[in-house]
C-alpha cells in the first residue's frame, strides 16, 4: 500500500474514533434457506467455484520442478504441479487411462506424475511420456491424452485455481492480477510475492462456506466473542471498509493508533497500528498484520460443511529460535482469536434447521457482509 493511502486511511480513522462513530450501511437481512438449499449450494459450485479464483496453496511451498500439492476443490479433484520451466501448472487429478487419481492429499515431489492402477506416466506438463503396451491403444493416441488442465496463476505469495477445465482455446495461465486489482496491488507494494509459509493448517468445518466471511466482515462481535483475546486490542465496533468490485478491504485501527496524533503526519504507518483485512471474492481472505499476513480460503462441501486451508506468510524463514518463537506466538494469536469465530459459526448453522426463524438480521455496521451475501446472490443470478 502506498505512504499516501496509509496516512489517508489513518486520518480517516481518527476522525470516526474523535467522533466516537463507525462507517455504516444499510441493515438488511439474510434468508436462513442460504445455508440449507441443497439446490442453492449446487448453484454456488456451479457459478461462483467454477468461475472464480482461489487461494489453495502458498507459491513457496511449491518451489522446486516436481514440488505438487493434490487437494479436491469444489467436487473436482486437483494436482498443481510445478513444471521443469519453473511455471506453475494446474491438473485434474485423473488418469486419462481409467480415471484414477494421479495422486494422494496432500503434498508430495516427484519427476513424473505416474498413475498407481497401470502406471501411465506424465510429464511435469501434463504431457503423456509412456505406457505398458503402449500399441495396444490405437483408439487413444498420445497427442489425445494429456492430463485436462485448470486455469492457474501465482500472486500474493499463493498458487491460485479455478477448479474447472480449461475451454478449448483458453490461455492456462489466469490474468490474476486483473482479477485481484487494487488490493492486490496494496499487497505486492509490501512484498507479498516472494513471502514464504512459516505455518499451514487445514479443518473440516461444520458449518455453510458462507458463515466464515460473514463473521470476519465485521467488529460488532469482537467486544464479545473475543472478549478473552484479541478485544482490548481494538475499538468497539469501529469499522472502515472500500470495495473494489466484489473485493473488500477492511480496515481496523488498534488503540494505538492514537498516539500517531502527537507524531509528523509523513511518518504516519498504519503497520502496527492496525489490522487490515482483505476478502478477495468469493472464498480468500488475508489478514495483514504489517510484518506478516494469516489467510484462509474456505471450500464448500455441503450446504452445513466446508472445509478450511489456511497458513501463516512471512518475509523470510526465521534463522534463530528467538524468531521462531516471535513466529509461533503470532500463529497462536491469531487462531486463538479465530478459533473462536469459527466454534461461533459452527453453533450457527447447529440452530438454522430448528425452525426458529426465516432470516438473519445484519445491521447498519455489519454492511460488508450483507454485501458480501449480495455479491454472491449477483454471482449466482
Amino acid at each position: 500500500m502506498q505512504i499516501e493511502e496509509q496516512i489517508a486511511l489513518i486520518e480517516r480513522a481518527l476522525a470516526l474514533i474523535e467522533a466516537g462513530g463507525s462507517e455504516r450501511g444499510a441493515p438488511s437481512i439474510s434468508p436462513v434457506s442460504r445455508y440449507l438449499d441443497p439446490e442453492r449450494h449446487a448453484r454456488e459450485v456451479e457459478r461462483i467455484f467454477r468461475r472464480y479464483p482461489l487461494a489453495l496453496r502458498p507459491s513457496a511451498s511449491l518451489a522446486k520442478p516436481g514440488d505438487s500439492f493434490a487437494i479436491d476443490v469444489a467436487g473436482l479433484p486437483l494436482v498443481l504441479v510445478r513444471g521443469q520451466d519453473g511455471k506453475l501448472n494446474g491438473f485434474v487429478n485423473a488418469c486419462r487411462h481409467r480415471g484414477a487419481r494421479l495422486k494422494a492429499a496432500g503434498l508430495s515431489s516427484q519427476r513424473a506424475l505416474i498413475c498407481p492402477y497401470h502406471s501411465w506416466t506424465y510429464g511435469l506438463d501434463g504431457t503423456l511420456r509412456g505406457r505398458p503396451s503402449g500399441d495396444d491403444f490405437p483408439h487413444a493416441p498420445t497427442s489425445n491424452c494429456s492430463l485436462a488442465r485448470v486455469p492457474v496463476a501465482e500472486a500474493l505469495g499463493f498458487a491460485w485455481a479455478i477448479p474447472r477445465v480449461l475451454a478449448e482455446g483458453e490461455s492456462a495461465t489466469l490474468d490474476i492480477d486483473t482479477w485481484l486489482g487494487r488490493f492486490g496491488t496494496d499487497l505486492r507494494a509490501w512484498g507479498y510475492d516472494s513471502w514464504v509459509p512459516f505455518h499451514e493448517h487445514a479443518f473440516d468445518n461444520a458449518a455453510n462456506w458462507k458463515i466464515p466471511f460473514e463473521a470476519n466482515l465485521e467488529t460488532y462481535h469482537f467486544q464479545y466473542a473475543h472478549r478473552n483475546s484479541i478485544a482490548a486490542l481494538f475499538y468497539d465496533n469501529l469499522l472502515m471498509a472500500d470495495h473494489d468490485r466484489q473485493h473488500q478491504r477492511l480496515f481496523l485501527p488498534k488503540r494505538s493508533i492514537e498516539g500517531l496524533r502527537a507524531q509528523p503526519r509523513h511518518e504516519w504507518r498504519v503497520g502496527p497500528h492496525s489490522n487490515i483485512i482483505y476478502y478477495f471474492f468469493p472464498a480468500t481472505f488475508i489478514l495483514h498484520e504489517g510484518d506478516h499476513a494469516n489467510a484462509f480460503t474456505v471450500l464448500p462441501e455441503s450446504p452445513g460443511r466446508s472445509r478450511v486451508i489456511a497458513s501463516t506468510l512471512i518475509p523470510e524463514l526465521p534463522k534463530t529460535e528467538k524468531s521462531i518463537n516471535y513466529w509461533r506466538k503470532n500463529v497462536a494469536s491469531f487462531w486463538g482469536a479465530l478459533d473462536e469465530d469459527f466454534a461461533l459459526g459452527v453453533s450457527a448453522q447447529s440452530t438454522l434447521a430448528s425452525g426458529t426463524q426465516s432470516s438473519l438480521y445484519f445491521g447498519a455496521t455489519e454492511f460488508c457482509s450483507a454485501k458480501f451475501h449480495a455479491d454472491v446472490k449477483a454471482a449466482l443470478a
